[in-house]
């Protein structure tokens, strides 16, 4: 997740009539993956599987190299009410000796279609301070491969409620920054009674403006309630919760990201971010880096770009 928060989020709207559309590329890197209650005195049943005391929770079992492409869509239906829309393609490559799917971790990218997403948000407030809650819903867009190292995501359906809330900092009677921040809950569908997969994220945002120039950093929190730790994995394929350990993972990471946008111009600016993890348990230690563009246009409305926040 790079510096700019998903349109869906934002604590800001276009104004009626105004569309946003953004495509953003990112490179993933991630080298070791997290596990969880590998230090403690008792060795873990996937330690007892192994026969090896770890001795810490990030292992290098294996390298995933991604690559992504999302576009997304942000429509002012009122000056307070916007729909965005959004699709992702991403294709995944795993090297390394502990191949999940042997047909999906060969050491080649394999890619497919993603997950679409549709949301709606309202901004209670205006002015230097904005309050809109926000709901979005994510679905796969197809079918695709979910257990492998180079699976291209989880393909669960989910339903996100929260809220987010921002200001405007002026200085002088002009805007000089913003600072932001979100909560959101998911109701996550779960591919087995055994768990409960729902999960909390929050994340806070800032920016600064030099001219044309925007320099922006976030950190980023998410935790799943409930789902399984990967440690009490039996350590082979024969396990039945095996299958469903990337779906089912008991997540609990906190990242950050920095990056700077440029405005081209009234309608036009690009973005670039890099991101990575200061803590995680039941995930990867991935390093992110995004190249995002956005071009904006009035639809209908008949108002000039740049003014629905006033």
């Amino acid at each position: 997740m790079g510096p700019s928060s998903a349109l869906a989020q934002s604590a800001w709207v276009p104004q009626r009539g105004e569309v946003a559309v953004t495509s953003t590329y990112q490179s993933l890197v991630a080298h070791r993956h997290l596990f969880s209650n590998l230090t403690g005195p008792e060795l873990t049943p996937i330690e007892e599987a192994l026969g090896t005391d770890f001795q810490s929770n990030s292992l290098d079992i294996g390298h995933v190299r991604a690559h992504a492409l999302v576009v997304e869509g942000d429509l002012g239906i009122t000056d307070s009410l916007a729909l965005t829309g959004g699709l992702g393609f991403i294709t995944a490559r795993y090297r390394g000796d502990n191949p999940e799917d042997p047909s999906y971790d060969d050491g080649s990218f394999h890619g497919s279609v993603q997950d679409v997403l549709l949301g709606a948000r309202y901004m209670v407030t205006r002015g230097a301070w904005a309050l809109t809650p926000f709901t979005t819903f994510i679905l796969p867009s197809r079918d695709y491969v979910v257990l492998a190292h180079a699976a291209q995501g989880l393909g669960l359906n989910m339903l996100e409620v929260g809220v987010a809330a921002g200001r405007i900092l002026t200085a002088d009677g002009a805007a000089k920054g913003y600072l932001q921040g979100t909560y959101g809950y998911t109701f996550t569908e779960s591919p087995t009674a055994e768990f409960s997969l729902n999960r909390s994220r929050a994340m806070v945002e800032a920016g600064y403006f030099v001219g044309r120039v925007s320099l922006q950093g976030l950190t980023y929190w998410r935790r799943v309630h409930g789902g399984l730790e990967w440690s009490d994995l039996h350590g082979d394929h024969d396990d039945e919760r095996f299958a469903g350990h990337d779906q089912a993972a008991a997540t609990r990471e906190w990242r950050y990201a920095a990056g700077v946008s440029f405005q081209l111009g009234d309608t036009m600016s690009v973005e670039v971010s890099y991101g990575g993890l200061l803590y995680g348990a039941n995930t990867h230690a991935a390093h992110v880096v995004s190249v995002g563009w956005t071009w904006g246009f009035q639809a209908f409305g008949g108002r000039p770009l740049g003014r629905g926040f006033k």
